[in-house]
């Protein structure tokens, strides 16, 4: 690594040369010499670190990153992959695809942020989306093809609403499950499905896990499920793939209700073959499961108009704690990656701890 001082029409210059590992050889101007002395620093820790430094690296478009960022990422999902390639395709691609890295600064990722928001997207989908911009930029910086702090870094970004979730009673749960066989008709041939909601409802289990269950995952001596995979629709097709986390292979227990229920289900079936059909026969899908028990009009007539399938598993942990599980027990049957996910999510079921703390405190002496 050498400088060089230069004469040149705008003024003196100075010229910092090196070889980068293939013999290429690279340089880069600066108009002061305490500049080039810097970078010159920059260059000789990166060496003794095994780095190497390419200031072109900064004219790559954010394009070529990304490709390269997704084809490092085989960890991926087939779901997750999925969404980020549409974030890229819908939201990132137009504003910043063709930008050379180098351009990019925090107040232009901060402005797309802005318009994004201006234009409706709610608060989880603009943070998924600057999510995919950011370890895209991540990536560019470990290839040490942009230098300094990530512009993607320090963003402002619109408020989270308050989530809410839909609890369900036991007398609720019952009452849905009702509901959902008698839309499935008179019709003996007919496979009821409102068994799904108390199987649902009673194990926390997520529908993909729900439909990715194997006749072997569930052992009814023991009474317990083993999660081991998950079915996601893609494009109408159900793709298996792993559970939402390490923490999502797990044991569950099958309270004595569903064991009946579950033994009906797998009656005439061997290991591999699914646990859970469809009215047809086959895995059974979310979308096809809602059209079949008519969902929509269902929950209408539960009053609860605004419930997901999904508050069946919120409804699970709420009836865990009634029951009088922990909150430690309910993370590890639910497949939460941490405590601290089950505290977020349901510091609402423990607010009558709160009491507990101000009755203890009243019973101190003075």
């Amino acid at each position: 690594m050498t400088i060089r001082r230069r004469e040149a029409k705008s003024g003196t210059r100075w010229d910092v040369e090196w070889l980068l590992p293939d013999g290429t050889k690279r340089s880069k101007t600066f108009k002061t010499l305490r500049g080039a002395k810097l970078f010159d620093g920059e260059l000789r820790s990166a060496r003794e670190d095994g780095e190497t430094v390419d200031p072109r690296g900064g004219k790559t478009e954010l394009q070529v990153v990304y490709k390269n960022w997704l084809a490092s990422r085989p960890d991926l999902s087939r779901k997750v992959r999925r969404g980020y390639e549409d974030n890229w395709r819908l939201r990132i691609e137009p504003k910043f695809g063709n930008w050379p890295i180098g351009r990019i600064l925090r107040e232009n990722v901060q402005e797309w942020v802005n318009e994004m928001t201006a234009e409706g997207l709610g608060p989880r989908t603009v943070r998924w989306t600057h999510s995919v911009l950011r370890m895209t930029l991540d990536h560019a910086i470990t290839d040490r093809k942009l230098r300094g702090k990530n512009p993607a870094s320090n963003v402002r970004f619109p408020a989270m609403g308050e989530t809410s979730h839909v609890y369900l009673t036991a007398v609720e749960v019952s009452k849905l499950a009702e509901l959902c066989d008698t839309a499935m008709g008179e019709d003996s041939r007919a496979v009821k499905q409102g068994d799904v909601v108390l199987i649902l409802a009673y194990t926390g289990l997520r529908f993909g896990e729900l439909t990715g269950l194997n006749v072997e995952d569930v052992d009814l001596e023991a009474r317990r499920i083993r999660v081991r995979r998950s079915i996601t629709q893609l494009s109408g097709r159900l793709i298996e793939g792993p559970p939402k986390s390490r923490a999502g292979r797990r044991s569950v227990p099958i309270p004595e209700r569903l064991v009946p229920i579950l033994k009906r289900r797998m009656e005439g079936r061997i290991a591999g073959e699914p646990a859970i059909m469809s009215p047809k026969g086959s895995r059974l899908g979310l979308e096809n499961w809602k059209r079949a028990v008519g969902w929509r009009a269902r929950i209408v007539e539960l009053g609860r108009p605004t419930m997901r399938v999904h508050d069946l598993r919120h409804t699970y942990a709420s009836l865990s704690r009634s029951a009088g599980a922990d909150m430690k027990l309910i993370q590890v049957t639910m497949g939460h990656a941490s405590i601290m996910v089950t505290a977020h999510t349901y510091a609402d079921l423990y607010d009558s701890d709160l009491d507990r703390v101000a009755n203890a405190l009243d019973g101190l002496g003075d």
